[in-house]
């Protein structure tokens, strides 16, 4: 019987059944996935491959996993990066198996692509160790001999190994076929694949150390893409002793039986919600009014509340949802998933029975789930745009899931893979060591001392909360998300939301409670912590960070004492602090740092910066010295007393995979994931700007760099007090820099610079000639060539994404959504500060948006306005609705400079650099002045920086009054932009 157009050839003996312990692994060379991601992820969806293994994929970094591989697998790639067309292998698994991946020699500096990983079951045991390799035709001696030596090195170590791919062996030399037979002679391979092609040759080849009655293959029966006839697809079947699955055997170094057990949630998506929110209603609330106790009165309320939803949601045991099982996509009915059993069963009986009346049952069922699929998938993306209004969430959920890596990496310890029991206990143990292992005191008598000079005493206090409103409760359920993630209390934020005139009363008796009291409940200090990966190794417990989640009702309360006490102190802030202060951002915060920087640097001068990087800032927080600040800003006693018990015995657990750590004590820091925790930072650095003297800081929370233009050593040498100030604010505060991480940099164009050794900590700082400063790479000429360059990279990458992604969307205002999320805000981020003026940057920027655009018109009007058709690019954008992004820039920049004007925000540093020019008497219109003095500029650095810009394009402007009605001088300043480059 024939399979995907070749004859069927079996090279092996029949293999005896067996249960449980038989692997099927696929095998074909696709010759490139690019324009059939969609194709090859509907059919390994419908598939019952256990393992993948797939050659010339053509694929580059841009294109995503989940773009390829549906949900249910776990997928490693090698792909060609040096621009060379096709090549790059794939493998992928099903999620009950994982794999590690195993490193390889200079494989990104070879010709050929390779993976090696071990294939492990369920309890962590190594099936075997599985390689997929491609290597070009033609290639020379010294690439194979590589490939070869390799292999040697990595399959020597195991047993049971599989090496499956193209390698293009008829190409090859004499000299690499008889090093090959070396080889599979040294590894104890076997060449076990007899399957030729169409010229009769055997291009793809399958070498292994397992016995021939543990290895069968065949020419599979089905393909996930169509068929090169120079490469059949395969089919191999993989026998093993012992079963898969099973519980994990390993012993742990402590006992987690008591606190690590499976714990059981709430499963909301199977509950009665319309019950529950009538049965809450229908709660008498009168024992916590007549509590007086803020604890009590919340555990009343926890009783109540608890019980409606006991009755009313079902509850499911927490680990249970991580645990490996076969998944679907999210379009596939139930009507498909039935088809796609069914044509297994089918493809079972035609194995058994080889006979044609079985086969076509087989195929006619393979071509109803694949039709079905397709239908499927087009009526889901139809439903995701038109309901995108009411229901952006399942949109944005489809978008990250074709976004997401499909390898969940296992945690390592000491090299060994670790159970998920074990990964939560040594997850809590790296985010407690980040802590004091003292208790704080949190007296609140010493902290005013403290504040004060030593002499106690109240007469500065005036921050203080009395009691709280149902308009500020209102207002925090208004201010709620209802998608944030559930905190420890079980209570998801949406039924927080929906019945917030339930809770209502009894909040804010429960709230005014705690504040008369002086006491923050104590279920309200245990924070859930989810570990996330940074980047690099997920399987490194250092690599990941901890998100902090807190109980919804938490941070509705936190919200309200937020907004209350900010109103208070946040005139007292230093003007130098740009983190988490409204109307301030990055942006505000580099404008700054370009306003002193650029005149100097275009004046021939030199700035010497030095970047500071706290060791774990918000963690490490000295509570007791917080205190004494809240109380010298001008905290009551009262509401000191508070926030003494606010910031006590606070605990934390980790959950990972369903498993929870357990809880530990968080003695220093602020409150993770909490709305009074940057508060509380700001708070705490405020004065530090105070030591600084010659030079001038700035910060972005923790963010902190110091600078002075210097022209002699002299100059250098106060700079180095300044820095030793820091140091000793440091020292005084408790809050430590890693000093490894801290650098200096000195900006200027000059031909010989002053090159002075800063030290901290009698350490000197290491001199970098390019720096990431708040997202923008600064570099010492202070130019943003290499920030456009690899800002254009990125934004290529997440527009080909879309471009894949929404070749079948037809719904245009989705689309411009899709892209003014994952294009345009990155084209726009911090753009008042590195936009250019040179014409090959601006059509480099430009040139992004202009094949989007140019795509959007294909989408509307049937006609791709490039070819053969040549539709200029200003043509096409007015046609899609879109302007240049240059002038969104220019727009963007004066529309901050106007409202720095207007006062409706507060930049100190802007303001100076800006001079209204103001004529003695009347002067007539020809002869007015413009309305800003130009800075006198040396060279373009100073002629094209932000500001400088600015005021030339709000000087272009005609007979319009920037004072009196700000959106319409910005409406004027656009269409003057548009019609009228400012050069």
């Amino acid at each position: 019987m024939s399979g995907c157009g070749f004859g069927t050839t079996e090279t092996n003996p029949k293999m005896p059944k067996m249960a449980n312990n038989i692997l099927k692994l696929f095998y074909q060379n696709v010759r490139g996935l690019r324009t059939k991601t969609q194709t090859f992820n509907n059919n390994l969806a419908a598939s019952n491959y256990d393992i993948v293994a797939i050659t010339e994929t053509g694929l580059n970094s841009s294109m995503h996993d989940g773009e390829l591989i549906p949900p249910g697998f776990n997928v490693l790639r090698c792909d060609r990066m040096d621009g060379r067309k096709q090549g790059g292998v794939l493998l992928a698994v099903r999620s009950r198996f994982q794999l590690a991946r195993l490193p390889a020699d200079n494989v990104d500096t070879a010709l050929f692509e390779l993976v090696c990983a071990t294939v492990n079951s369920r309890n962590n045991n190594c099936l075997f160790l599985c390689c997929v390799v491609y290597i070009p035709p033609k290639c020379d001696a010294e690439q194979y001999m590589h490939l070869f030596r390799i292999l040697e090195n990595i399959c020597i170590k195991y047993e049971k190994v599989v090496v499956i791919g193209d390698f293009n062996m008829p190409s090859a030399t004499l000299e690499v076929n008889s090093y090959f037979e070396y080889m599979s002679a040294f590894c104890g391979f076997q060449q076990v694949n007899e399957i030729v092609n169409i010229n009769n040759c055997k291009l793809d080849l399958l070498l292994t150390t397992l016995l021939p009655g543990d290895i069968k293959v065949h020419l599979a029966d089905e393909s996930l893409v169509s068929v090169d006839v120079q490469h059949p697809p395969l089919m191999v079947t993989l026998c093993f002793s012992g079963h898969f699955g099973g519980s994990s055997s390993s012993q742990t170094s402590f006992d987690s039986s008591q606190h690590n057990d499976n714990h059981s949630m709430w499963n909301f998506k199977k509950a009665n919600l319309c019950q529950l929110y009538h049965d809450l209603q229908l709660m008498n609330w009168d024992l916590i009014y007549d509590t007086q106790s803020s604890n009590l009165a919340l555990n009343y309320f926890y009783d109540i509340v608890n019980n409606c939803i006991n009755l009313c949601v079902p509850r499911k045991n927490a680990s249970k949802s991580y645990k490996n099982k076969r998944t679907y996509p999210e379009w596939y009915t139930s009507d498909i998933i039935k088809d796609i059993r069914t044509k297994w069963r089918h493809h079972k009986l035609f194995k058994i029975t080889s006979s044609l009346s079985d086969y076509e049952t087989f195929s006619r069922y393979r071509s109803i789930v694949k039709r079905k699929i397709s239908a499927a998938y087009q009526e889901y993306q139809h439903k995701l745009q038109i309901n995108f209004k009411d229901d952006p969430r399942s949109f944005w959920t489809f978008v990250r899931t074709k976004q997401m890596r499909r390898n969940k990496p296992k945690i390592t310890k000491d090299n060994l893979v670790i159970t998920e029991e074990e990964s939560a206990e040594c997850f809590a143990r790296y985010f407690h060591s980040v802590y004091s292992k003292k208790r704080p005191a949190l007296d609140t008598h010493a902290a005013e001392r403290a504040a004060r000079g030593g002499c106690a005493g109240a007469d500065s206090a005036r921050v203080h909360i009395d009691y709280l409103t149902r308009r500020d409760l209102c207002t925090a359920f208004q201010r709620l998300k209802p998608k944030y993630s559930v905190g420890p209390d079980g209570i998801p934020p949406f039924v927080v939301k929906d019945c917030s005139s339930v809770f209502l009363k009894p909040l804010l008796h429960i709230f005014n409670l705690c504040l008369s009291e002086g006491r923050y409940p104590d279920c309200w200090k245990i924070t859930r912590v989810i570990p996330v990966p940074k980047g690099g190794k997920g399987s490194d417990i250092e690599g990941y960070r901890p998100v902090a989640v807190l109980s919804a009702f938490a941070k509705i309360f936190e919200s309200i004492l937020q907004k209350r006490i900010y109103s208070q102190v946040g005139q007292t802030f230093s003007e130098a602090q740009h983190g988490f202060r409204v109307a301030r951002g990055t942006g505000s915060n580099l404008l700054s740092f370009m306003s002193y920087v650029t005149p100097a640097v275009d004046a021939g001068g030199q700035v010497d910066v030095a970047y500071f990087d706290f060791r774990k800032a918000f963690d490490t927080v000295n509570n007791d010295i917080l205190l004494a600040k809240l109380s010298k800003i001008g905290f009551t006693p009262h509401l000191l007393k508070f926030f003494a018990s606010y910031l006590g015995d606070r605990r934390q657990f980790v959950e990972y995979a369903g498993r929870r750590s357990k809880p530990y004590y968080t003695y220093s820091g602020v409150s993770q994931g909490s709305n009074l925790g940057p508060l509380e930072f700001l708070i705490m650095v405020n004065d530090l700007p105070e030591v600084v003297r010659s030079a001038r800081c700035l910060l972005f929370a923790d963010d902190l760099k110091v600078f002075l233009q210097v022209e002699d050593s002299v100059g250098c040498a106060r700079l180095q007090q300044d820095l030793d100030q820091v140091v000793q604010w440091s020292r005084d505060n408790e809050l430590y820099f890693n000093v490894a991480k801290c650098c200096v940099m000195t900006y200027t164009r000059a031909r010989s610079s002053i090159c002075y050794q800063y030290q901290i900590d009698g350490a000197i700082m290491p001199r970098v000639s390019n720096v990431r400063d708040l997202g923008v790479h600064m570099v010492t000429e202070l130019t943003f060539r290499k920030h456009v360059t690899d800002l254009c990279s990125k934004s290529f990458r997440h527009l080909g994404f879309i471009l894949r992604q929404g070749h079948d969307f037809k719904n245009i205002a989705v689309l411009k959504i899709l892209y003014n999320a994952l294009v345009r805000s990155h084209l726009e981020t911090c753009a008042i500060i590195w936009n250019p003026h040179e014409d090959k940057y601006i059509k480099m920027l430009e040139k992004i948006q202009n094949k989007f655009t140019r795509f959007l018109y294909l989408k509307l009007y049937g006609i791709y306005p490039f070819f053969p058709l040549m539709y200029p690019s200003l043509f096409v954008l007015g046609t899609v609705g879109y302007n240049t992004l240059e002038v969104r820039r220019d727009v963007a920049l004066v529309k901050y400079i106007a409202r720095v004007l207007r006062g409706l925000v507060h930049h100190p540093e802007v303001l100076e650099m800006l001079g209204l020019r103001v004529p003695d008497g009347y002067v007539g219109a020809r002869r007015r002045p413009t309305l800003l003095e130009v800075p006198r500029a040396r060279t373009n650095l100073l002629k094209y920086a932000p500001i400088s810009r600015a005021i030339r394009i709000i000087n272009s402007v005609p007979e319009h009054d920037l004072f009196h009605n700000l959106p319409r001088f910005i409406e004027a300043v656009q269409r003057h932009i548009e019609y009228h480059r400012i050069e």
